[in-house]
């Protein structure tokens, strides 16, 4: 409140000291601070980001990876269900590149579903859209 933020990122989840309680799930304690953070959110007018991981590569039963959702994160139906938007970044090493998704939007008013494919230029320290990048109606990964 003394400095006026507008803007409430916690980068990542995982490394903030947590306080469990004996009889709650993970699930339960996720879902507790995201209504926590979304009161706080609405109480100070500030945006509230929450940046968490998956909790490992989703490897198939022929080897391969699938793209990662909102559910793979440690506590995923808590992520999934209580936030209000979730985007989910991943990244081609081999190819240097990265996809975007807006896995979720609870308000339409406020964003759309769809991707979009990025590249980082290491020249001008930009992201730039790659050919085709941009997929308005793509499910949620």
């Amino acid at each position: 409140m003394r400095d006026g933020i507008r803007l409430l990122l916690i980068d990542p989840w995982n490394e903030i000291e947590h306080a469990r309680g004996r009889n709650e799930s993970t699930t339960e304690y996720i879902a507790r601070g995201i209504r926590a953070l979304k009161r706080f959110a609405r109480l100070y007018s500030v945006a509230v980001i929450v940046v968490a991981h998956p909790t490992k590569d989703i490897v198939q039963k022929d080897g391969s990876t699938r793209a990662v959702s909102l559910y793979d994160i440690d506590g995923s139906a808590a992520w999934f269900n209580k936030a209000d938007h979730g985007l989910v970044i991943a990244r081609d090493a081999m190819r240097d590149e990265s996809t975007v998704t807006v896995a979720k939007v609870r308000f339409e008013e406020t964003g759309e579903k769809g991707a979009v494919r990025l590249r980082y230029d290491r020249f001008s320290s930009r992201f730039e859209m790659l050919e085709g990048g941009h997929d308005a109606t793509a499910e949620a990964r």
